[in-house]
């Protein structure tokens, strides 16, 4: 059987096994707040518990990802889906600066950005050799990032509830945009961009915000809190998302996790255009 049909086979057969988990959750709302979106539980594949993850990212058949802390921080990839066991997946990557604490990262024109906490360094780093090719320098902390095709710019976090937009070539800040809706969404952490959307952990919650890019809106939430391991660090909390165009899935996992899963969300429809505060 050659390798893509093997592949294949191998995928379909940890989907199914995935299906017979009681895996779909309905859209609830309270009074007032932004829906919580129905998903599925798709699949769910093993992941290194030592990995404090960052940042999350699909990339020519690879998952890469970026983990945190000083002195520990480092970016690494390996094929995804994994190869069955026995065989271990092979794990490329780099260990950082002790100095430098990774955070978020994103691709653009087949380069890795991987932003730094408090370092004010966006690092561009070519993802076959993990080489060093620029840094881009930038004010206040790094949390989560993406690039946006449809904007055309990095969205950013830092903690707060706004989204950052920077331009691709030099980082430099284009705009500030607070989110529109009725929560509180402090704490976004990390970012994935698919679309019109802009999809936002919260740090220290089991929370997804869907946020749509061209107005800041808040269009629905979801509630991961299924995904929980039980027993886990207090730090080991839900925290990376990677779009798979495969099969127009999601990939979600979190700091120290056992597990990353596979699951299949009910985006909401984007609304018309809005306004977003002016860069400051």
């Amino acid at each position: 059987m050659c390798k893509y049909f093997l592949h294949r086979y191998l995928y379909l057969l940890t989907t199914i096994a995935a299906l017979l988990i009681p895996s779909t959750y309905a859209e609830q709302r309270s009074a007032g707040a932004e829906p919580q979106l129905p998903f599925e539980i798709l699949a769910r594949y093993p992941h290194s518990s030592n990995l404090f993850t960052q940042g999350l990212e699909l990339f020519h058949g690879e998952l890469y990802e970026s983990s945190g802390l000083y002195g520990q921080s480092k970016l690494v990839a390996r094929p995804f889906p994994p190869p069955p066991p026995p065989p271990s997946p092979t794990l490329r990557g780099v260990t950082l600066d002790k100095q430098l604490f990774a955070e978020g990262l994103s691709f653009h024109h087949g380069r890795l950005y991987v932003l730094t906490w408090r370092a004010g360094q966006l690092l561009e780093i070519d993802p076959e050799r993990f080489t060093l090719l620029r840094r881009h320098p930038f004010e206040g902390q790094g949390w989560g990032l993406c690039y946006h095709r449809q904007r055309k710019m990095f969205a950013m976090s830092d903690g707060s509830d706004q989204l950052q937009w920077r331009l691709a070539s030099d980082f430099s800040l284009v705009e500030r945009q607070a989110l529109r809706g009725s929560g509180d969404y402090q704490r976004l952490n990390e970012l994935e961009c698919h679309s019109d959307y802009v999809l936002a952990n919260r740090w220290k919650t089991n929370e997804i915000v869907v946020i749509q890019a061209s107005s800041g809106q808040v269009l629905g939430t979801l509630d991961l809190s299924v995904l929980q391991p039980p027993g886990l660090h207090e730090e080991a909390v839900l925290n990376g998302i990677a779009y798979d165009a495969r099969d127009d899935s999601w990939l979600v996992t979190g700091k120290l996790w056992p597990h990353i899963y596979r699951i299949r969300i009910t985006l909401p429809a984007t609304l018309a255009t809005g306004t977003t505060t002016s860069a400051q």
